[in-house]
């Protein structure tokens, strides 16, 4: 007994590393962007119950905001066009906004998204039917992505595989990937979903070797994990087939949100605050999960199990997207 007494304060620290529950917590900003402009959050500050912005920024008519971990670049899709701003000035206490590079686009991506890929920035324009690459890290001139035989539901997002950025797919009634500038080429892969009544895509992204889809019936939302060849496909959020979305980190975990969310990794939680509608969510590097509905925002601890609510505060404004920055 006195010698698992003397191994206990060592254990601890392995155990709750890399967590949400860490210490000390990981510097960091979390972007939150809508209405116009994008705020910049200290993680911490959020976690500790307050909402005092570092600083904003003036981006009317932004619709979408995406960061890559691995660039340290922020992407802003605006209808017209996609600015990038490198981050490596950042700090906790500040979010210099600089000068953009930016490539213009060639139709209205009003209602369009952003996902990254390894060597790509997708951005997908729904309304327009259309969606472009653009090279990593400078953007350069838009490639349009050939999205023959794809309804306009679809959903996209970049697959990496070797050294390939596939265009993953989501549609009504399959779920698949091929090269974007090449339908028939390869290597490509194509499913059924499971035999039930044709379901609306709400939302597909990639942890780097998964694709993560979401459709819904009239009567359950259901969440496709295509890895390798092997789709696999679950029901998720209980009872309420609304709309939905994921939010998801390589090591933070995997989260479905909605009509309430559901925690799938680092352990599933089952349907959680089935009574709260959440419109933006992100699972931060550091283990918690930040969720938005209207102008509150939820932040939850996700090494307990279900995750530990710490805190909501107001945020004076409604996010549509949020991004997680590691800062110096």
């Amino acid at each position: 007994m006195r010698r698992l007494g003397l191994l206990l304060p060592l254990l601890f620290p392995l155990l709750w590393g890399c967590t949400g529950s860490q210490e000390p917590p990981l510097p960091a900003l979390v972007a939150a962007g809508g209405e116009g402009e994008v705020r910049f959050y200290r993680a911490r500050d959020l976690q500790g119950g307050t909402a005092l912005p570092v600083t904003a920024w003036s981006t009317p008519d932004l619709q979408d905001l995406a960061y890559s971990n691995a660039l340290g670049t922020l992407f802003l899709l605006f209808p017209d066009r996609v600015e990038a701003y490198p981050t490596q000035g950042f700090t906790e206490n500040a979010a210099p906004q600089g000068t953009p590079t930016l490539a213009s686009l060639p139709a209205d991506c009003a209602g369009g998204y952003l996902r990254l890929g390894q060597r790509a920035l997708l951005a997908h324009c729904p309304g327009a039917g259309r969606a472009f690459l653009l090279a990593l890290p400078g953007l350069g001139t838009p490639q349009e992505a050939d999205l023959t035989g794809l309804p306009l539901e679809a959903r996209l997002a970049l697959l990496p595989q070797g050294v390939l950025d596939l265009l993953g797919y989501l549609t009504r009634e399959a779920l698949g990937y091929r090269p974007p500038l090449d339908p028939g080429g390869t290597p490509r892969w194509e499913r059924p979903l499971d035999p039930l009544p044709a379901q609306d895509p709400f939302d597909l992204r990639t942890d780097g070797s998964r694709l993560l889809g979401l459709a819904a019936t009239f009567q359950e939302v259901r969440l496709y994990t295509l890895q390798g060849n092997d789709l696999q496909s679950r029901r998720v959020l209980g009872d309420f087939p609304g709309e939905a979305r994921l939010a998801l980190d390589p090591v933070g975990g995997v989260v479905v949100y909605g009509r309430g969310f559901q925690t799938l990794e680092p352990r599933d939680s089952g349907h959680r605050e089935t009574f709260r509608t959440y419109t933006a969510g992100l699972v931060g590097q550091d283990a918690y999960l930040y969720l938005a509905r209207g102008p509150a925002l939820e932040v939850f601890d996700l090494f307990p199990s279900p995750p530990l609510l710490l805190r909501a505060v107001g945020l004076g404004f409604s996010p549509r997207s949020l991004a997680f920055i590691p800062v110096e």
